[in-house]
């Protein structure tokens, strides 16, 4: 299974995992050193979102995606685009957690916390990145390792960042340390995750009851007075808008074969097979040693090395790394940024089987070879020629769109102005017809924003741009169809099939319990075998869980909850689940085990508080937000993820 495929099968657990990734940089930890990001386009000190006082730019929220983008690359081999995590909402998510955590500084602020420099000098010598052989590495390493992020980060914003860490853990401990899980709650939560029972089901589906059931006049007409409100129509609104279609501005651009040139020649990592590297080193430590003296025995090493001494027993007499000396030196595999960089290059320069020259990095001088090395092979411009075109030519369609809409905003204030800028740039206003929120709208397809958006107007305002399936647009209201309850006459066919479809319910609900005494036998045996003289399905299934799927049935709560209450060899009254009565039989159950349960039970707890904790921190803050005024800027959100 591919990198991919494990991101696709385990989607949910992938977004909820970015909450942890948007505070990457204010975290517990040195980031992950990362490859200089690529100019977007426009300007990175755009406000992308407001939060409160306080502004997210394009280049922040670039920094963060960027970053979360090149782990997944690195993590896949090349596999995981920009598009792909996209198109699984991973943008929008990482956004939203950096608002989340702007709201919470705020919250914070507001509530008076403070941290204090001692309190930020404690974490930072104490964080792992920053440790040798459990104690602090020095002041000269620590900004050492500062500098050679990608981006380089100063010291002052480095600890302003764990300040602001500090901070939300201040809060999360003020707002959520009073919650507890008491003695039975645990019991009874360990009970529910781990008792299980085995039945038999037995369904019957309104629709197979339906055939011969009849919906005369009556019927219709007796419906129509008890429940004419379900058939409200929902307020309708007619548009007048201008579409910029991006795939039209596509299709009329055709990049020269110097652009093609030039965006292979600068981004041929793209388009190069990731390098894997295997390899050993020896370790020289500097630390209080003559530095001379050390670079004068590693170059000695290099030497016998190079002549066919064996490079794992050279490592296992000179080498000072107690981690990899008993290994020959052996690093295993080395992904990039994984090292510091003075190390990764010197390695990833070398042919297999190739020594280095002695490396010098903060922990010591190095002797690095080389043991495997693959990949590095680049596809030539022919081969990717098409998907570059399509590149360029969805550049240039989106820049040009941003453009367009851009300078049509500066000139559209009133409804009469659309047709105006519009035919100044040879496009044209089109009609709408009337839409309801959730439908299509003809035109422009389906547009949350733009339903949002136009379900706010009043007749006459202008709101744009907004972004559509097929480009900005700026749309006014030019009609509007209240809600109300359509004569009998304009939705019969749905009443008379309402009528029969709550008829095969009724007589589903009447076979149930007619039969239901049929199938409580004394033992499982003749359960099966009278539900089969019936005609009956019988659907049994093997030991489950709460919150598993009954075959035949899916998840039910109402099915759910009785399956785990009923005494095992009894069988249900009917259990009614939307169009479907079921009637179950417990075959057997299996107590959750009083030994397991003192053995999990101080880890149950811990993860069980922490579970609450943040579900009422997450419920505290949702309503702190809706005391801050957010803004979110969608034209330079589309322009932070190109």
């Amino acid at each position: 299974m591919t990198m991919l495929d494990r991101m696709r099968q385990h989607k949910g657990w992938l977004k909820w995992s970015l909450a942890l990734v948007c505070l990457a940089f204010v975290f517990l930890y040195v980031p992950s050193f990362v490859q200089q990001a690529p100019e977007v386009t426009g300007a990175m000190t755009d406000v992308l979102a407001q939060v409160g006082d306080e502004e997210i730019t394009v280049g922040q929220f670039r920094t963060v995606y960027l970053q979360q983008l090149q782990s997944y690359q690195t993590q896949s081999g090349g596999e995981i685009t920009s598009e792909i995590l996209q198109s699984m909402g991973v943008d929008r998510q990482l956004l939203q957690q950096m608002i989340d955590e702007y709201a919470a500084l705020a919250e914070a602020q507001r509530l008076g916390f403070t941290v204090s420099d001692a309190e930020v000098r404690e974490r930072i010598v104490s964080l792992p990145a920053f440790q040798q052989n459990g104690r602090f590495v020095g002041e000269e390493a620590y900004l050492q390792l500062l500098r050679v992020q990608q981006p380089p980060t100063s010291p002052a914003q480095f600890e302003d960042n764990v300040r602001r860490s500090l901070t939300l853990e201040r809060l999360q401990a003020a707002v959520t340390d009073w919650i507890t899980i008491s003695d039975n709650d645990l019991r009874q939560e360990y009970v529910n995750r781990n008792e299980q029972v085995r039945v038999s089901a037995v369904s019957f589906r309104a629709d197979d009851f339906r055939e011969g059931l009849e919906a005369n006049d009556d019927d219709v007409a007796a419906l129509y007075d008890q429940s004419a409100s379900d058939y409200l129509v929902p307020e309708k609104r007619r548009l007048r808008f201008v579409l910029i279609d991006v795939p039209a501005l596509k299709a009329a651009f055709t990049p020269t074969d110097l652009d093609i040139q030039s965006y292979y020649d600068n981004n041929l990592d793209r388009y190069t097979e990731p390098t894997t590297l295997r390899a050993s080193h020896i370790l020289l430590r500097t630390t209080g040693e003559d530095t001379a003296a050390v670079q004068a025995q590693a170059e000695a090493i290099v030497a016998e090395a190079r002549a066919g001494a064996d490079f794992a027993a050279l490592a296992l007499e000179h080498s000072q790394d107690e981690g990899t000396k008993a290994l020959g030196g052996d690093l295993g595999e080395i992904a990039p940024g994984q090292l510091p960089p003075e190390f990764e290059n010197a390695a990833f320069a070398l042919e297999q089987g190739q020594v280095s020259d002695p490396v010098t990095s903060i922990i010591g001088i190095h002797v690095i070879k080389a043991t495997e090395k693959t990949g590095g092979v680049s596809q030539t411009l022919e081969s990717v020629r098409a998907t570059i075109v399509d590149l360029l030519k969805q550049e240039s369609a989106d820049a040009r769109a941003r453009a367009l809409a851009d300078a049509m905003a500066l000139e559209i204030t009133t409804a009469a102005d659309l047709d105006v800028a519009a035919s100044r740039r040879g496009l044209e206003a089109q009609e709408s017809a009337f839409a309801a929120p959730g439908e299509p709208i003809l035109g422009l397809g389906f547009s949350s924003e733009v339903t949002a958006q136009a379900f706010q107007l009043a007749e006459g305002q202008v709101a744009g741009p907004i972004q559509t399936p097929t480009g900005p647009a700026f749309v006014t209201v030019t009609g509007i169809q209240d809600p109300y309850v359509p004569p009998l006459e304009e939705i019969e066919t749905r009443l008379r099939d309402d009528v029969i479809r709550r008829k095969a319910f009724v007589a589903a609900q009447a076979r149930a319990a007619e039969i239901v005494t049929l199938l409580t036998p004394t033992s499982d045996a003749e359960f099966e075998l009278a539900a089969q003289e019936a005609g009956l399905e019988v659907n049994t299934s093997g030991l489950l869980t709460r919150g598993t799927a009954i075959p035949g049935i899916g998840l039910n709560a109402a099915v759910e909850a009785a399956a785990f209450a009923l005494p095992v060899g009894e069988t249900s009254a009917p259990i009614l689940t939307g169009n479907t009565a079921v009637v179950l039989r417990v075959l057997e159950r299996q107590e959750a085990s009083d030994a397991d349960f003192a053995t999990a039970r101080e880890t149950l707890r811990t993860q069980l508080t922490a579970e609450r904790q943040s579900q009422f921190f997450a419920a505290y803050m949702q309503k702190a937000k809706t005391k801050l005024f957010i803004d979110i800027n969608m034209a330079a959100f589309a322009q932070a993820v190109v």
